[in-house]
């Protein structure tokens, strides 16, 4: 496999175990239980900033490459992109949420709760359609000239929680992916 492919492969792997994780704070949320919001905002932070600065860029050459070379199912890419697009203002609403919560603003838990289901939901069927589509044709179509381009052209910055860790910045989230991972 591809160095970038499986950079990626392994951010969607990490990813999964975060939606997995935000589902069960959602779901104490849910229940009446007040989650840690410190953690839900370290975990959307980490999500938007590695996600806009790493992984979606590198996505979008890759597929971007794809459709200069054709392919009968551009339907699939130009969605993925344009949902990379849509995937921060939906984490930007319920980070907002989560900032009113903290800042003790009057806010319907039911609102607040679907706005995260909502960014869980999104992002599986995103990584879904990815995994299962977008990636299968792109390693087809695509020619070693090209994933050497891709890789040279690819934001290269270390995951700050998963490579080298940012503790100042995701010390919480840090902490509670150890404890599971101890477990």
């Amino acid at each position: 496999m591809y160095p970038v492919m499986t950079r990626l492969a392994e951010d969607h792997v990490r990813l999964a175990r975060l939606l997995d994780l935000f589902e069960d704070l959602l779901n104490r949320f849910h229940e009446g239980a007040e989650p840690d919001y410190e953690l839900m905002c370290e975990m959307l932070e980490y999500m938007d900033n590695y996600s806009d600065v790493v992984h979606h860029p590198t996505e979008d050459l890759i597929f971007e490459r794809v459709l200069e070379k054709g392919t009968e199912r551009r339907d699939v890419f130009d969605v993925l992109m344009r949902q990379h697009k849509a995937l921060g203002q939906l984490s930007r609403r319920f980070r907002q949420s989560l900032d009113g919560i903290l800042h003790e603003e009057v806010l319907l838990r039911e609102d607040v709760e679907a706005h995260g289901r909502e960014l869980i939901g999104t992002l599986r069927a995103h990584k879904r359609l990815e995994d299962d589509e977008a990636f299968p044709i792109a390693l087809e179509r695509l020619s070693e000239e090209d994933w050497a381009q891709i890789e040279a052209q690819a934001p290269n910055l270390e995951d700050p929680l998963f490579g080298t860790l940012d503790p100042l910045r995701y010390r919480a989230l840090y902490a509670r992916l150890s404890a599971e991972s101890r477990d």
